[in-house]
């Protein structure tokens, strides 16, 4: 390993469908990995490559270089930071925590001051892509921090990513943001699809003429992963659920309320998930929007 890419001490925190692959990419890249999580089943795999297993946050986070975190929402973030045994009581000053967690602009600058007042550094750096690219190391990840933290981290981020796809965009709460700005179009793009589907068949068109007119059209374009849909339905086994996706569009709207297409597609989740298909894979949606209640 170059000294450009010195072996690092890191914890990996948070180790659901997209997490657990993204670990293991520090662990094969030759870095001393330490790995928490919630359900501590989870680590095993991981145990069983090399990995060493904390018990608690603070334990993962001590004498570590680096701290990645990759969880569900704003409040895990707080609670595994700032909560009994967090991170912040673990970790040794100066020690670089990369948030890969999609948890919007404003909370992750909340966390970044409060990291500050213990002597610590943070860059959110949210990752976009399925199960897939994570497994295979080409997500792109948006970035944001100050120029040496993102120097500090990029080393991990590019194991992650692809390298043209690794970007940093500016400072503290601009990669939060600009994945928000991303997630955005995703959930319009579907509940665009989901609309069509449903005009379609409530005027009886053909299915095969449906098919082919959307996934020619400008939402096809927007989402290529229509034509799947529509062939062959959406995976069983989800990647991004319809409740994360759901999730990210309440926090576009805390962010700017006066979003009504965003409005609308987060009342057509939150619907979905109501209807139990809330755990479903987001490329469900059109076709339940298609469906329900009809």
């Amino acid at each position: 390993m170059s000294d450009d890419h010195r072996r690092l001490r890191v914890a990996f925190l948070g180790l659901g469908r997209m997490g657990t692959p993204m670990a293991r990419h520090v662990l094969t890249a030759g870095h001393d990995l330490t790995v928490w999580n919630r359900s501590p089943g989870k680590a095993e795999p991981l145990a069983a490559a090399g990995a060493s297993v904390a018990g608690t946050p603070a334990e993962a986070a001590a004498d570590r270089d680096v701290v990645v975190l990759m969880l569900a929402a704003p409040d895990a973030v707080e609670r595994v930071l700032f909560g009994p045994d967090g991170v912040a009581s673990g970790a040794a000053p100066g020690t670089l925590v990369v948030d890969g967690s999609t948890i919007g602009p404003d909370a992750s600058r909340r966390m970044a001051e409060r990291l500050r007042g213990q002597h610590l550094r943070y860059v959110d750096a949210p990752v976009y892509g399925s199960v897939g690219p994570a497994t295979e190391g080409t997500l792109g990840v948006l970035a944001g921090g100050a120029d040496d933290d993102v120097a500090a981290a990029r080393p991990l981020l590019e194991l992650w990513g692809d390298p043209k796809q690794v970007r940093h965009v500016g400072p503290t709460g601009a990669g939060s943001a600009a994945k928000l700005v991303r997630n955005l179009t995703l959930g319009l793009a579907l509940a665009g699809i989901g609309d069509a589907l449903r005009l379609a068949a409530t005027l009886e068109l053909p299915g095969d003429v449906v098919d082919e007119l959307i996934a020619a059209g400008p939402l096809g374009a927007a989402f290529p992963g229509v034509r799947q849909i529509l062939a062959a339905g959406p995976p069983e086994t989800a990647n991004f659920t319809v409740d994360m996706l759901t999730k990210d569009l309440r926090l576009c709207l805390a962010a700017e309320p006066r979003l009504p297409l965003v409005d609308a597609a987060r009342a057509v989740g939150e619907a979905a998930h109501a209807d139990g298909h809330g755990q479903d894979d987001t490329r469900a949606l059109p076709l339940w929007m298609r469906d329900a209640q009809r």
